[in-house]
């Protein structure tokens, strides 16, 4: 069988103020999914005192699920601090339904242009 590739923003262009966080506004369905790669893209201020974490949350049966402040990830990665423009991959568990992803900035200045990307391998 081949395998196919999908990629899907998540996360697109946002600038997320200093301790905020971003929580995407849809959900990403992995019914048939076996392998999953999140991309954070994001530019951070020279003066920023942090990095930033990824989360990754789910819901078995509802795609519109909300994410709750006592939620806990299933899965997440931190992204360290740099000056400028900053590209990270990891690979995600892929066992849930539909998740969203939660961005929070750890820093004391804004991240701009920040994006998450989701891809999935399906059979």
């Amino acid at each position: 069988m081949a395998l196919t590739k999908n990629a899907y923003i998540l996360v697109s262009n946002q600038t997320i103020a200093a301790s905020g966080t971003y929580i995407s506004p849809s959900s990403l369905d992995l019914s048939g999914a076996i392998n999953l790669e999140v991309v954070f893209k994001g530019t951070f201020n020279s003066s920023s005192s942090a990095g930033a974490k990824v989360e990754m949350f789910s819901d078995p049966t509802n795609s519109s699920f909300t994410v709750g402040t006592n939620d806990e990830p299933i899965d997440s990665m931190d992204i360290s601090k740099v000056t400028g423009a900053k590209s990270k991959p990891a690979q995600f568990k892929c066992s849930s339904r539909y998740v969203k992803f939660k961005v929070t900035n750890l820093g004391n200045q804004s991240i701009t242009g920040c994006y998450v990307y989701a891809v999935t391998q399906t059979q």
